[in-house]
């Protein structure tokens, strides 16, 4: 222990300047020398903007050649090019063979893929607006004894021929969802009273699981997805629904009777006399729908028809479109159809403006 007390331990590393030993003297670093660190900077910054400058030469040709390129195809001339130092270029050349036959295709027709051709005369409109005037149908004027005493007119404002059933069907549907109350209800499980307790057991019974007799698959049950009370009704604009109703009277013109007014014609309140007249003016009461349009309040008249089964009566401002397409024969007082002509025919202020737009003539087709 004393002997190994005074021994000094190796060194761990080599003496100062060791490594250095086996180099030339020019090779060795200097610490106060910066002059090798700032080359080295100087290097690595030419470098990098050699590498840059290269790069950006490299886009440049590319792009030159592209351009030159297309510079090179045939620039487009026609009704379609602008004026000025900005030009289309055809590009025609990179499209496929359906394209080249649809641009083909374009230049003959004007059509763009996927039109149909249209017939010249169809693109000069007849019409303007949405409805039109129709043709002024004379309709024979009877008498009480079933006599032809006159002629009337008729024309109502209508809608168009190409949009006249659709119109006069949304009408009716209008009419018909307006008539439905709505009030269906049934209840479900849980409203239905009863079943709070559990019938039996979860097991050991035989039976299936059950937490409620009121379920929908036993009997007393509630009802899975039944009726519940809504709104039927749907929204139609209140020119729509007269147009509709012109349309729906003037298309059953062939139809309509007149007949001059009923009052004093019926002294006694009889149905025989009634379905006497209804046959004079060439209506079957028996058999034909028929719809009876008065003005006023014609006690006799109206006591006198409410036993026959097929006859409806109505006054010209609260007629139905159900009545109106549902009925065989239509008969009309004269006055009542002077109503209707003032409702529902165009507007006299506009017929005796002097610059009022002359509005179309056409027939209506409702099928």
């Amino acid at each position: 222990a004393s002997e190994t007390q005074g021994r000094t331990p190796p060194p761990l590393l080599p003496p100062q300047g060791a490594m250095y030993s086996s180099l030339p003297e020019t090779q060795l670093p200097s610490r106060g020398d910066k002059g090798s660190h700032q080359s080295f900077k100087s290097q690595l910054v030419t470098v990098t903007l050699a590498i840059v400058a290269g790069t950006a030469l490299g886009l440049g040709l590319v792009s030159y050649q592209h351009e030159s390129r297309l510079l090179s195809i045939p620039l487009t001339t026609g009704s379609t090019m602008r004026s000025g130092p900005t030009f289309r270029r055809d590009m025609s050349v990179y499209a496929s063979r359906q394209q080249k036959e649809a641009v083909d295709k374009f230049k003959q027709t004007g059509l763009r893929p996927g039109r149909e051709a249209r017939d010249p005369e169809a693109n000069q409109a007849p019409y303007k607006g949405k409805s039109v005037t129709a043709d002024s149908a004379s309709l024979s004027v009877h008498n009480f004894d079933g006599e032809v005493t006159g002629q009337a007119e008729m024309a109502l404002k209508v809608a168009r021929p190409e949009t006249a059933k659709g119109l006069v069907h949304r009408y009716l549907m209008y009419a018909r969802n307006s008539m439905r109350a709505g009030t269906a209800s049934t209840k479900t499980r849980g409203e239905v009273r009863g079943g709070g307790k559990k019938p039996y057991a979860q097991k050991k019974t035989g039976n299936a699981r059950m937490g409620s007799k009121r379920t929908p698959l036993r009997p007393g049950g509630g009802v899975i997805f039944g009726p519940r009370p809504r709104d039927w009704s749907v929204d139609m604009n209140q020119k729509e629904r007269r147009i509709a109703m012109a349309t729906a009277l003037q298309s059953a013109q062939d139809d309509i009777i007149v007949i001059e007014d009923l009052d004093s014609q019926f002294s006694e309140i009889k149905t025989k006399n009634m379905q006497q007249f209804l046959s004079r003016v060439g209506t079957k009461p028996a058999e034909d729908k028929i719809l009876l349009v008065v003005s006023g309040q014609k006690r006799n008249a109206l006591l006198s028809a409410r036993n026959i089964d097929k006859l409806k009566i109505n006054k010209p401002n609260s007629l139905r479109i159900v009545d109106v397409l549902g009925a065989d024969k239509i008969v009309v007082e004269k006055s009542a159809l002077d109503t209707i002509q003032g409702v529902f025919g165009p507007k006299a202020e506009a017929a005796a403006a002097p610059d009022a737009p002359v509005e179309e003539v056409a027939e209506p087709v409702v099928a």
